[in-house]
């Protein structure tokens, strides 16, 4: 009965964050929706933060715990994207809350799990020093923790696949450069 009341909580909450803003969402807003009292919400939570951090981490634990096969960087990024879509206004509503701080550790810990999942496996023959490999891992989860939160900036109203999937066409197509390096590098080697 314990498990089932937690879980009422946290539905209740997500519903809750469908609806309104995180700040305006109250203890009794989420007790009286559920049907519990006060003290069995703080039986399982100390307060609503702490009930948004158990579902961010939950969250995680169970994209870490699924071992889903991601063969691509896009497929990093979708991973993460299909998350945030998945409770959209509730994700955003936490985005934008005081538990922001919350939130962006949490992406940041999904990123870099997408990121090393995929690296591990495209890389596993390459030679390249650990520590190399984790500023590739560092590299990526930049970009990708970048484009999500100028995604969420936008409260998700583009369409973060479409755009992503175009920038690896542009370099495919060597409309962009696949070198960070800056021209005058280039020049410096020919030297």
């Amino acid at each position: 009965m314990s498990n089932f009341t937690k879980e009422i909580i946290i539905q209740t909450l997500m519903e809750l964050l469908n609806e309104k803003p995180l700040a305006k969402i109250t203890v009794k807003d989420i007790v009286e929706k559920c049907g519990v009292n006060r003290n069995t919400f703080y039986y399982h939570f100390r307060d609503i933060p702490d009930v948004v951090e158990f579902v961010l981490k939950r969250e995680l634990d169970r994209i870490i715990d699924t071992h889903v096969e991601i063969d691509s960087v896009l497929d990093c990024l979708e991973l993460v994207a299909n998350l945030l879509k998945s409770n959209k206004k509730a994700m955003l509503h936490i985005y934008r809350s005081i538990q922001r701080d919350v939130f962006l550790e949490y992406l940041d810990k999904i990123s870099i799990y997408t990121v090393t999942e995929y690296l591990n496996k495209v890389m596993e023959n390459v030679d390249v020093s650990v520590d190399d490999m984790r500023l590739i891992i560092r590299f990526y989860k930049c970009m990708f923790v970048g484009a999500i939160l100028d995604w969420l900036d936008h409260g998700m109203d583009y369409d973060l696949s479409f755009y992503m999937n175009r920038v690896v066409t542009l370099f495919a197509e060597k409309k962009l450069p696949v070198s960070l390096r800056t021209d005058t590098d280039a020049m410096n080697e020919k030297r």
